[in-house]
């Protein structure tokens, strides 16, 4: 029999064909990232268990013993973590099912900092089981992480742990059946279902086919723009590539002007008197500067939260007035929390004057905010580099430099090959989550036989973070050159 399970459900929320192929695990492997998210559901489950002293675990039977012992547990009376329940062809495995003495509480443990809008569903089609199996649900609750927990010594559960009573959203759920049905016969069909493509794509998860259904999109098409409500009119209109959207279209963006511009004259637009005005602002010795992070639901170090973003390594090239370019990087060593040796290091390197340039500015400045908040010794320095911040991106966040290959984005990776060329293709590390996982799969916890050889893996890791700011260097000359 095939069954439709909780995780099926929710993939068939999302979109159909995404629950046709869940069904036949036809999905592509998962990334080391994805897998590293599924670790931190499991990390944040077992503290959320220790809640429950007298929960008894079925997550290691079988599924048929499963479901014969949570009925056993059941009719005693005892709380069950993992108990699994059948109605047709209707299957879940719950998190928490507790009992008290008037009536049972499904509790789901979810390792976010709030309650999302997709939880609901998820409680629902577990409560709707529940039920039709003869067990009445009483109330109907969220597990999920304070992100405001802050880790001195051991991890203390009830400190970590919030909980949202969601019995009424959930109560108010009434297409489980009709839903269940429908999915059912999606997952007997014999070939996929046709299915648009659509925001749901993106919500509530990046779907995982995405990349093969997107794939026919022409290559500069209507959802490379900015403003995300016109271009889903556009794509529900027919219109698919931006050449084909008329000439005469008023943008509420000048930026999506600029796309449509750019795409149709197949050629780049900068604005020079803005690039110049930027330019103006920089002030020499110019510090190029680039952070790698590491975060995780559940803190390792002292004085640090959940999904706090734990910088790991740094590059610094410094250019004078004279163009001489001097560079220092920082990459931490094994087992230990690498903020303080990296502020000790950077509160030397990183002059008190001149401009420090970064690319997307959010981001690098909500790291220092918490490093100066963690470590107050380093306060002074740490608030004097972020006063002389300057963002690299904003000349194309603002779209002043504009080139059709960026495709609708403005991140380091699309805008470096846009104005000079160069990419990273020929790295073994390409991107940011990439150099964050093979550093704490390696240096943090390291348990993937695959990440064994260090001294390659730091050396791609420097390669990959060098690059980000000799890349800055490069972006600058050319629009200086412009």
């Amino acid at each position: 029999m095939n069954y439709l399970t909780k995780s099926l459900y929710m993939s068939g929320q999302q979109c159909l064909r995404l629950l046709w192929f869940s069904s036949r695990n036809q999905l592509p492997e998962l990334s080391l990232y994805e897998q590293h998210k599924f670790d931190q559901g499991r990390d944040f489950e077992k503290y959320v268990k220790k809640l429950f002293p007298d929960g008894i675990d079925l997550g290691n039977l079988g599924y048929g013993e499963n479901i014969k012992e949570t009925q056993n547990l059941i009719n005693q009376g005892k709380t069950i973590f993992e108990a699994s329940m059948v109605y047709k062809n209707l299957f879940f495995k719950g998190d928490i099912l507790e009992y008290s003495s008037d009536g049972w509480n499904l509790c789901e443990i979810k390792a976010s900092t709030e309650v999302k809008k997709e939880h609901i569903p998820d409680l629902a089609f577990q409560k709707y089981v529940c039920e039709k199996s003869g067990i009445k649900i009483k109330k109907c609750f969220i597990k999920y992480i304070n992100k405001e927990y802050i880790k001195q010594g051991n991890i203390i559960p009830n400190e970590l742990v919030l909980q949202e009573d969601i019995t009424e959203d959930v109560n108010k759920v009434d297409d489980i059946e009709e839903n269940s049905e429908k999915y059912i016969e999606i997952i007997k069909q014999e070939k996929p279902p046709e299915v648009s493509i659509s925001k749901k794509c993106n919500k509530p998860y990046v779907c995982s086919l995405k990349n093969e259904c997107w794939g026919n999109l022409p290559e500069y098409h209507v959802l490379q723009l900015t403003n995300w409500r016109k271009y889903w009119e556009f794509f529900e209109d027919g219109i698919l590539d931006i050449k084909d959207i008329p000439n005469d279209e008023v943008f509420s963006s000048n930026k999506d002007r600029v796309i449509k511009d750019a795409v149709d004259g197949n050629r780049k637009i900068i604005n020079k008197d803005k690039i110049r005005n930027f330019l103006k602002e920089l002030q020499y010795p110019l510090y190029y500067f680039d952070f790698e992070t590491f975060d995780t639901a559940i803190p390792i170090f002292d004085q640090s939260r959940p999904y706090q973003k734990i910088p790991f390594q740094y590059s610094l090239h410094i250019q004078d007035e004279n163009n001489k370019v001097k560079h220092y990087d920082f990459l931490a060593r094994r087992g230990k929390d690498p903020r303080p040796e990296l502020l000790v290091r950077l509160e030397k390197e990183i002059g008190e004057t001149g401009s420090v340039i970064v690319f997307n500015k959010t981001f690098e400045i909500s790291v220092l905010k918490k490093l100066a908040e963690d470590f107050p010794k380093y306060e002074s320095f740490i608030k004097n580099t972020i006063n002389r911040i300057i963002d690299l991106a904003e000349p194309f966040k603002n779209f002043d430099y504009y080139n059709p290959i960026q495709k609708g984005r403005y991140s380091l990776k699309a805008v470096l090959p846009a104005i000079t060329g160069k990419d990273y293709s020929d790295l073994e590390i390409s991107d940011g989550i990439d150099a964050s996982m093979r550093f704490f799969y390696s240096h943090i916890k390291p348990v993937k036989p695959e990440l064994n050889n260090l001294e390659k893996i730091r050396e791609n890791l420097l390669n990959y973070c060098g690059l980000d700011t000799e890349g800055m260097i490069w972006i600058i000359e050319e629009l200086k050159n412009g």
